[in-house]
């Protein structure tokens, strides 16, 4: 299993505080399944969150050495979740984004009450600029939950959806679990991540049993598209699969054993 999106690097976000936190993430990962994680820290223009790329390239290279030395078989690599701002198409030009583990693909996070004016334009000029945008967890967007029509554009650019598991669980309260599950059946959510943070509320042990809910509403086949065949594709560099909508018959028998 891979996670595309985590803050397990330490002090650089609100993510692990310590290194010794980031160990303890890195074993919860490992419990759970997970063989690879990108590590994408904030990156929000005009803050104190804009760690530079070698920052961030050299707080993975540190952890994957700290892993290797404790035998926790987890491997990371380097990214950013990167604030969605009109800046950001030329903070890439300049060299300053991370996209996700060395690829062409960009995570980009959308705000938690609406998306800026200009949005479109945004993803826009990255498209011409070579890179594969990803939304994260847009389904924790208040105004999504308002103007669902708003998805049909976002996916007519070319975008593709991150949700995040714990959305599916009730873990942002109801309304961003409405929203995860109408995207679900919409066949709009493209890549599944954990958005992981700490070893206490925002964890990836919880992903079996959100899966199992994931399950009962779209079926196995779309199930491991969004959970294992993406975010593999995603580090090798392809296109994306697309879920098809709808309930494909998920049965009681239970599937999630490619963990």
């Amino acid at each position: 299993m891979i996670d595309l999106h985590s803050h397990i690097l330490p002090g650089i976000d609100d993510g692990a505080a310590t290194l010794e936190q980031s160990v303890e993430m890195g074993e919860l990962y490992a419990g759970a399944g997970f063989s690879r994680v990108v590590a994408t820290p904030h990156f929000v223009p005009g803050t104190a969150w804009m760690p530079g790329k070698d920052i961030v390239e050299w707080g993975v290279e540190e952890l994957n050495e700290v892993f290797e030395q404790k035998g926790i078989g987890v491997k990371v690599f380097a990214g950013m979740e990167i604030a969605m701002d009109g800046a950001i198409a030329g903070l890439f030009e300049q060299g300053r984004l991370c996209g996700l583990a060395g690829t062409s693909y960009v995570m980009v996070e959308a705000p938690f009450q609406q998306m800026p004016v200009g949005w479109e334009q945004v993803f826009t000029e990255l498209s011409a600029k070579g890179c594969r945008v990803i939304l994260a967890h847009p389904e924790r967007c208040a105004q999504f939950k308002q103007y669902p029509v708003l998805f049909d554009d976002i996916i007519s650019l070319g975008v593709y959806v991150q949700a995040n598991y714990d959305s599916f669980l009730g873990g942002y309260g109801r309304p961003v679990e409405e929203t995860a599950l109408w995207l679900l059946e919409k066949g709009y959510v493209h890549c599944l991540a954990t958005d992981s943070h700490d070893t206490v509320y925002r964890h990836p042990g919880r992903v079996k049993k959100a899966l199992e809910v994931i399950g009962k509403t779209v079926g196995k086949e779309a199930a491991e598209i969004m959970a294992r065949i993406n975010p593999e594709r995603v580090l090798a560099d392809r296109n994306l699969k697309v879920p098809g909508p709808g309930s494909q018959g998920a049965g009681k028998k239970k599937w999630w054993k490619f963990f």
